[in-house]
């Protein structure tokens, strides 16, 4: 999702007496009220899980139950599932490590021309033509980097952790994500990795100002912008300096949190003027990051 409105451009069909009807005629009519539909499950509804959908599967099995239940994506359509399937467990050896192979089993809407054909009916001096299509959602393994491309557009049932073509452990269903808003504040937490943040120099023209990063928190889906809260974990005590006079100090850091989006935010460390002239010399990120083992911990609460 891009963050705009999105609305859909939508003509109202209007019907008179003695008109001659055209199958386009009642598809606009259909295509019209599930925009409509879509439209406002995007506006007044999260998507995720709305009811049923419950998954089952322990460790050495290598099929799992999904049973029937409802969902919306994050476009709104609605996800239907009718009665139980059974899928089965990706038949991978393990991970790229020889560890457990991860997967995450999902639920996405299928488009009418992936839907299977119902029923076909001949028409009046005209071939036969479909006349119904199931509403079968489509039921299938992702990995992870592939869940990222359909972030909102397939909704994660469960997680799988895979050995030998069977399941290793049991699902785990805490990726869920429920359509129905809660009544609480949605909380999420997270830390960049220590001696590995992508700090890079923030600077003012030619100034050097301090050290910045860009803290990604899309893991935490959240929907809307949340308020975040961060500070700064590392060392500010520097020794053991090669200079003149061989001292050591405390540098005096001071975090900001900006730029701030559902998906995350930019924390910013201000130097002052004492501490940037020993962090100068294309050293402070290094320094920072190495040698400081500076790193964010945050926290985004949405109401």
């Amino acid at each position: 999702m891009n963050g705009k409105a999105d609305i859909p451009s939508l003509e109202r069909p209007t019907f008179f007496s003695g008109q001659r009807l055209m199958a386009c005629d009642l598809s606009e009519l259909q295509r019209a009220h599930r925009e409509r539909v879509w439209l406002h499950n995007r506006a007044f509804h999260g998507w995720g899980i709305g009811i049923g959908l419950a998954v089952t599967g322990e460790a050495g099995d290598t099929l799992v139950r999904i049973d029937e239940g409802y969902a919306v994506d994050c476009l709104g359509r609605e996800i239907i599932l009718t009665e139980p399937r059974s899928l089965t467990v990706p038949a991978v050896a393990g991970g790229p490590s020889g560890d457990e192979a991860l997967f995450c089993l999902v639920a996405a809407y299928r488009d009418d021309a992936e839907q299977q054909v119902a029923e076909r009916r001949a028409g009046v001096c005209v071939p036969e033509e479909t006349v119904r299509l199931t509403e079968e959602p489509r039921l299938e393994w992702l990995t992870e980097e592939q869940l990222q491309e359909q972030q909102g557009l397939a909704v994660v049932l469960a997680k799988a952790r895979v050995k030998n073509c069977q399941l290793s452990r049991p699902l785990s269903l805490a990726e869920r994500r429920s359509a129905r808003g809660s009544r609480q504040p949605y909380i999420a937490t997270g830390q960049t990795v220590r001696g590995a943040t992508a700090w890079s120099e923030w600077r003012d023209g030619g100034s050097l100002l301090g050290v910045r990063t860009r803290v990604d928190t899309s893991a935490a889906r959240f929907q809307a912008t949340p308020h975040y809260f961060a500070h700064l974990v590392g060392e500010r005590y520097l020794a053991n300096r090669t200079d003149d006079v061989g001292t050591s100090f405390v540098i005096r850091a001071i975090p900001e949190v900006c730029d701030v989006a559902p998906s995350g935010f930019m924390f910013r460390v201000l130097v002052p003027t004492d501490s940037e002239a020993a962090l100068a010399e294309g050293r402070i990120v290094s320094t920072v990051t190495s040698g400081l083992d500076w790193h964010v911990v945050w926290m985004g609460v949405e109401a």
